[in-house]
Parts: C-alpha cells; structure tokens; sequence
C-alpha cells in the first residue's frame, strides 16, 4: 500500500493554511477551511479577509497586519471570523509577510472552545451599523455618534470609496477629484487620508474604517450608506 501524498493529508488537518495577498484577499485555503469558517475552500478564494472579520475585532487585525507586513513574525493573535453560518469562531493566527512573493501566509486554529463560552460566543450578533455619509452639509456620521464635519474635498474621497465596495483605485480617486491622475502628487492623497484619520479620531475617539490596499488604492470596510441632506441643527 502506497504511502498517502500530501495533497491527500489536507483535509485532514485541524487547521487551515490561508495564502492571502498584500491587499488582505484570499488567494488560496486548504486543511480545515470548511470546518473553521464554514466554507469551501472555493469560496473562500477572492474573498476579501476583513469582510469576514468579526466587526469589534476589525482595528485589532488591521493593526496586527501593519506589523506583520513591516518584518514581525505573528506567533499568537486571536481575532474572531463569521462563519457561513453566521456564527462566530475565535481564531489563533501564526502568520509570516513574504515580501518577494507579496504574499502573508498564516495558519488557522480554531480556540472558540478553549475560551470556555462557546455557546454565548457563537450566539453573539454578527450585525455591523453602517457609517452614514451626508452631502449637505458634507459630514460623516459614526454609528451612535455626532456628524463630523467634511471639506468637500474629503466628502469626494469617502464618496468614491463608499460607491466602490470593493476597493477605489488611486487614479479613480484622483479622477473623482477632478485632476489629472498623472501630473497629481500622489502623495496628497495619503497626506488627506492620514488627515481624515485624525479628524475622525479626534471626534469620535474610533478609527476612520478605511483600509490601505497596497499598491492599488482604498477601501472603507464597514458598512457606509448615503444620507439625505439635513437641516443645520437638526439632530442626527
């Protein structure tokens, strides 16, 4: 009887071994996938990550990433993951950034169980309140919170991410702004998001929900709706 090849051992693992590339979508899952997250290994491909974060763990993981994609090995974080299903499994990620193949590779252990709260953990919510984006005046306003005033030059920014849900290009920005994508200084641009950032830091003490795809653009990953006009003074 011949030996089993590994390709054969895959399914059989207790983890999953994801191939994600630099701008957090899935390329390629294998082991346990199904039993972890409740997919297929099919359906996890072309997946963005953060779309299947649970959302209080969201600023946790992209903060995590940073410091992975700048040289430091991931041993031990946790975050939580919504599952097909819709319930929620907390997940033990070892990771690893390869910069020549601008990939990260990371395995998956399920430890919902070692928490001791299974139940009451898989039975949380997995319902994410969207941002709400105001064109007149142009503001921005956080669930559960006040409006953040815009420039009409931040509002055309939020507006482009918000009408491309899975990413905004830097040239479609730069376009929505009414330049020339290859005369701009594209540094600006980052200059305003880093800016946009620290507003709404500042506001609201929570993080502007917009993640750097690199080397293609933005995205903003919670849930954002447009907003009627309203009136100065009316309440939010």
């Amino acid at each position: 009887m011949s030996a089993p090849q590994p390709a054969d051992l895959m399914p059989m693992l207790l983890d999953a071994v994801c191939v994600v590339n630099e701008s957090g979508t899935f390329l390629t899952v294998t082991g346990a996938c199904e039993k972890i997250f409740g997919y297929t290994p099919e359906e996890m491909a072309g997946r963005q990550m953060m779309d299947l974060i649970y959302e209080p763990d969201r600023h946790a993981t992209l903060a995590a990433v940073e410091h992975l994609m700048n040289g430091r090995l991931q041993y031990d974080f946790e975050n939580r993951y919504v599952r097909k299903d819709g319930g929620v499994v907390r997940i033990m990620w070892s990771a690893r950034w390869y910069p020549d193949k601008k990939v990260r590779v990371a395995v998956a252990r399920d430890v919902t169980h070692r928490r001791g709260h299974p139940a009451a953990l898989e039975a949380e919510p997995a319902q994410v309140s969207p941002w709400q984006l105001c064109s007149s005046p142009p503001s921005l306003v956080p669930p559960g919170a006040s409006p953040i005033p815009l420039s009409n030059q931040d509002y055309t920014v939020l507006a482009t991410l918000a009408a491309h849900g899975k990413g905004a290009s830097r040239k479609e920005i730069v376009q929505a702004l009414g330049k020339d994508y290859w005369t701009y200084d594209r540094r600006r641009l980052d200059t305003q998001m880093r800016r946009l950032r620290r507003k709404v830091e500042q506001a609201c003490d929570r993080q502007l929900p917009v993640a750097t795809l690199r080397g293609v653009g933005y995205r903003f990953y919670d849930p954002i709706e447009f907003r009627p006009s309203r009136m100065p003074g009316a309440p939010s």
